[in-house]
């Protein structure tokens, strides 16, 4: 652990030492803003990415770059009622990244996730009201994934966020689910075992991801397979920190993990 945060400080240096990006260059203002999500620091690596933006506004690298950050942040500090304004502009950027750069297979993911963790805030904020408007987002986001998968059926995050979409479909209560079938024109096939298997394989593709084990520790938990989840926490605290969601979410899977022992 010593070492670990050895580590993390001389990565925060080495990203607080880098000078800012000028004006005009792009790929200063990403290279600044990676660095500065390496060192954990999400808020920085944002306004990072829109200095950069307002000087590049049609970049795709640095507009899915961007809402990524922006929709990271939200699952980093739940709750605030301030997160609508960085839902909304993760987005609005992540569509745009889409336009610019229609075969980049993150800028798809990035839209997908960016709609499924909107949609999933105003479900629980505005409830039956907001239903039609969090259909259309998922459908959305759903066909956004299908398109990253085409574009690149290697890259493990599109299959994270299809482990999502059908564990949360798949848990709703059974009134939410007569609602959608009586005014919203049905409810898609989904189903834990089809969650399971789209996060094994995004465990697969990359085994050092901590969101790709920890979801799959979720499924696997509701599931009833508490020994499959426990193992998939441990690989999840045992993975490489990369970003501050990751700190965020193993400290989510140390208080799974006390639940299932």
């Amino acid at each position: 652990m010593a070492a670990t945060a050895r580590i993390l400080e001389l990565v925060a240096l080495l990203a607080l030492a880098n000078p800012r990006p000028v004006d005009g260059q792009p790929g200063g203002a990403l290279a600044h803003g990676d660095s500065l999500m390496a060192a954990l620091d999400t808020a920085g690596a944002i306004e990072a990415y829109r200095q950069g933006l307002a000087a590049s506004p049609d970049d795709p690298v640095l507009l899915w770059r961007a809402a990524r950050a922006l929709s990271n942040r939200t699952a980093e500090t739940p709750g605030p009622d301030s997160d609508e304004a960085l839902h909304r502009e993760a987005v609005e950027l992540a569509r745009r990244a889409v336009a610019a750069g229609p075969g980049i297979t993150r800028t798809h993911t990035t839209l997908a996730t960016a709609l499924g963790r909107y949609g999933y805030w105003l479900a629980h904020e505005c409830r039956i009201r907001c239903a039609g408007r969090v259909v259309d987002m998922g459908k959305e986001g759903y066909r956004a994934t299908r398109r990253a998968i085409e574009l690149d059926p290697y890259d493990p995050a599109p299959f994270i966020v299809l482990g999502l979409y059908h564990r949360d479909l798949s848990t709703v209560p059974l009134v939410v689910k007569m609602i959608a079938r009586t005014f919203l024109g049905g409810y898609p096939p989904v189903s834990l075992e089809a969650s399971a298997r789209n996060l094994e394989r995004a465990v697969r593709l990359d085994p050092g991801d901590v969101t790709a084990h920890f979801e799959l520790a979720r499924t696997y938990a509701e599931m009833g397979r508490d020994l499959d989840a426990r193992a998939q926490l441990g690989e999840a605290l045992a993975a490489p920190t990369r970003e501050r969601l990751d700190v965020v979410e193993k400290e989510e899977a140390r208080r799974l993990l006390a639940t299932l022992e």
